[in-house]
């Protein structure tokens, strides 16, 4: 305590007590021992007041031992248990976490990661991927500004993620450990690194597989890779491998003739004695779609283009063209059409309008001289024409903006004019205009082909006639009509789409790899199409007609979804309905087994050799991990710190003082009521 607080305080003791002695003895009342000892009771009172007010303190001086951390951490994911004995591991990493050396030494933090990094959870190696490189981000960030090393058991197999060798390494300072689980020596293996292939095909096409396989080994090997479907092999090839020659890449086509989700197995056999044969395999899958589709033409005059539009529509053999005279056509074809082009409508399209209308269903509308203008203005919505009989010839002049669809390089600028009515045309809706027109070499702002979405229905627009000639010039510049017909095919491909928009939309993949997440999201629109983010959404699994899961959906932010988790492999179906509507939407995906965490059957030393030498960190194998510890134990580098801590602390507590105060007061009040002072 300082001299001149001592001052202070024998100072205000001498005030308290003249005070006291003062007020009691400056007028003698009763006897001098009820004086005296009224006269202590004031002067304890005044003094503790008076104390309370100079608060006096005493510097305090403790001492506190800040240890290092260390943070062990445990690889989770299922490969641990596939390459070493699981109790084994358990054992190794609490007999870590207790040994009593490093705690006194270290100050230790528990974890276990597989694709995140967690809080020491139970150790089951149920995670099906390992993402190492994370797992140390995670550490880093949460160590940010302290000194700590990391003991990680891991085998060093990552799948998931950047390479950790680069991401440990950013941070040299942070001495990175490793006790390594599983077997560090070299067998030969052959495996299937990778299959790409697109997730989508068109009945009747092909489709490209790219398949990339890997030899680890000194021998020259000749393998077989086949695929096959259903049984049957559909594809085959020998690949011959060496130590010089590891990797090799196969890219083949596949003929996609059924619809629907179609699964594939590859294969990779060769005479070798290799210890881990489930990377020798690998499935995948592709879903087919069924792109036919059939195009009623109806026309109210015949027109060389009518020819045209079927022969181009046609080269594309999925499509099937009817073409109808406005007299011949019944109201039947019009449902079943997949398309409805509208050539040169007149009044006598009254009907055909009204139960398109009615339907809401796509169309292509092709205008010309010989059209009803003041028909059209009533009877669609699209579009408004000019009432003029005067007609011009236009050149087509791309919208370099255009985005709803990539459209074929071909230059229109250069191509025959079409015949088109004179004044100004306006569209409706969403539209997106892909060519103006253009007069003398002077571009207007009116549209000549374009598209547009309305009430929930696609329309394509073109306001002219005597594409025939386009055609024809296509021909002459690239011998072939096949750049104009890949052209008009484009155009019908998004004409022709039925995807009309539905309150409830779903969005998920129709296959997925066994041990990667299931995510099924879906959104919910009002009546009025305007996304409602408080519905409430459930969702039902069903394995063969059986519910086998059934939860609510999570809103998160911007959709609703539902992930799935530790579905066997096989094929399921889900529903997802709204409550309290009568909605419903259905849906399928099957699970292809897969087991990633499978693929590798070596621990992978060198890399986490490299990173333990690049970062002033150790390395050791599970059944030598004592070695790595007493190395720990003797690394001056990992050394406690003593810390001076100082404070000042109150001399007096404020609620033993304030007691004193109260009670000297009560006492020295019926004291002095007893005795008749008051």
């Amino acid at each position: 305590m300082a001299i001149s607080t001592v001052l202070y305080i024998i100072l205000l003791g001498i005030i308290a007590l003249g005070i006291a002695i003062f007020f009691y003895f400056h007028k003698p009342e009763r006897s001098k021992r009820l004086r005296l000892l009224l006269s202590v009771l004031r002067f304890i009172s005044l003094f503790a007041v008076l104390i309370l007010l100079l608060n006096p303190s005493v510097k305090q001086t403790s001492y506190k031992t800040i240890k290092p951390k260390l943070a062990v951490v445990l690889d989770n994911s299922e490969s641990m248990s596939f390459l070493a004995d699981s109790v084994a591991i358990r054992e190794v990493f609490q007999a870590i976490l207790q040994n009593e050396a490093l705690r006194e030494r270290f100050d230790l933090d528990a974890y276990t990661f597989g694709s995140e990094l967690n809080q020491q959870e139970r150790v089951d190696f149920s995670e099906t991927q390992t993402d190492i490189a994370k797992s140390i981000q995670a550490l880093d960030r949460i160590y940010k500004d302290q000194k700590y090393s990391s003991l990680v058991i891991t085998d060093g197999n990552t799948n998931l993620g950047a390479n950790y060798r680069y991401v440990a390494t950013e941070a040299r300072e942070i001495a990175r450990h490793f006790i390594v689980v599983g077997d560090t020596s070299a067998y030969e293996d052959l495996r299937i690194d990778q299959v790409n292939v697109n997730r989508y095909a068109y009945i009747d096409n092909q489709f490209p597989v790219e398949i990339k396989a890997a030899y680890s080994g000194k021998k020259e090997v000749s393998a077989k890779l086949s695929v096959t479907y259903g049984g049957t092999i559909v594809h085959t090839e020998t690949l011959n491998l060496s130590s010089q020659n590891s990797s090799f890449r196969s890219n083949f086509y596949l003929n996609a003739d059924q619809i629907g989700t179609q699964r594939y197995t590859v294969r990779l056999e060769a005479s070798l004695d290799e210890t881990n044969l489930e990377n020798n395999t690998k499935q995948f899958a592709i879903e087919v779609i069924d792109q036919r589709s059939e195009v009623l033409i109806i026309y109210g005059v015949l027109h060389p283009d009518l020819g045209t539009l079927k022969k181009s529509i046609e080269s594309n053999q999925l499509r099937s063209v009817s073409l109808r005279a406005i007299n011949d056509v019944k109201v039947a074809e019009l449902n079943e059409a997949d398309l409805v082009l509208l050539f040169e409508p007149n009044a006598r399209f009254a009907t055909v309008y009204q139960e398109l209308n009615k339907l809401n269903k796509n169309r292509f509308t092709i205008i010309g001289l010989q059209s009803n203008l003041s028909f059209l203005n009533q009877s669609q919505e699209a579009f408004k024409l000019p009432l003029s009989r005067q007609s011009e010839a236009v050149q087509a002049i791309k919208n370099e903006s255009f985005s709803a669809f990539q459209t074929s390089e071909i230059n229109f600028a250069n191509y025959p004019p079409l015949e088109t009515i004179f004044g100004e045309i306006t569209v409706a809706g969403s539209s997106d205009v892909l060519f103006y027109q253009r007069i003398t070499g002077v571009t207007t702002g009116n549209p000549l082909l374009g598209l547009t979405e309305l009430s929930g229905r696609r329309e394509v627009f073109l306001f002219g006639t005597g594409i025939f000639q386009w055609r024809s010039q296509s021909f002459l510049d690239s011998g072939s009509f096949e750049t104009f017909d890949t052209f008009i095919d484009q155009l019908v491909q998004y004409a022709a789409s039925n995807q009309k928009r539905q309150r409830l939309e779903l969005d998920y993949d129709r296959f997925y790899y066994g041990g990667n997440a299931i995510v099924l999201n879906a959104q919910y629109f009002d009546k009025n199409y305007v996304f409602d983010p408080g519905a409430q959404l459930q969702v039902k699994i069903f394995s063969e007609n059986e519910v086998l899961y059934e939860s609510p959906l999570v809103y998160n932010g911007t959709n609703y979804s539902a992930q799935l988790a530790d579905l066997e492999p096989g094929t399921y179906s889900f529903e997802i309905t709204v409550a309290d509507e009568n909605l419903k939407a259905e849906g399928s995906f099957t699970v292809i087994p897969y087991t990633i965490e499978h693929q590798i059957k070596n621990a992978d030393w060198t890399t986490m050799e490299t990173v333990a030498k690049e970062t002033n960190g150790s390395i050791a194998s599970m059944d030598r991990y004592s070695e790595l510890i007493d190395g720990l134990l003797k690394n001056q580098e990992f050394t406690p710190v003593q810390r001076a801590i100082e404070k000042n602390v109150p001399l007096i507590a404020f609620s033993w003082l304030l007691f004193l105060i109260i009670a000297s007061l009560a006492a020295e009040w019926f004291i002095r009521k007893y005795n008749g002072l008051i």
